[in-house]
């Protein structure tokens, strides 16, 4: 299994009633066909950066899940098909790679000021 994130943007048509609503029945759908929802994080409506559909607000959401690949071909369909669905995106998760710690390069020693010579007359 991989592990992938999904961000909704569901319409404000929706409501606050229907929203979770439309994030459950997304959730069933994963884990109807194997997968496993590991969270789920509602937003709640934003603005848009920009109309999508003559909609300025939207409700956000963001999932994390682990499913097999070929589960996303039908999700993204189900996606595509939904009304109440203005955008979605399903990314890869992969695996973060352990950040190597990075030496700060070593300050240059400060030479020592030479000595001042008595000025001889």
């Amino acid at each position: 299994m991989r592990d992938y994130e999904l961000v909704l943007v569901v319409s404000p048509d929706a409501g606050d009633d229907g929203f979770p609503a439309t994030v459950e029945r997304v959730s069933n759908f994963i884990t109807e066909r194997g997968g496993e929802i590991k969270n789920v994080d509602q937003w709640g409506r934003r603005r848009l950066a920009y109309p999508i559909r003559r909609f300025h607000d939207g409700y956000y959401a963001v999932a994390h899940f682990s499913a097999e690949p070929p589960i996303l071909r039908p999700l993204e369909a189900s996606l595509e098909l939904a009304e109440d669905i203005l955008r979605h995106l399903v990314v890869r998760l992969d695996e973060m790679p352990v950040p190597v710690a990075v030496a700060a390069p070593a300050a240059p020693e400060a030479e020592p000021e030479p000595e001042a010579e008595p000025e001889s007359e």
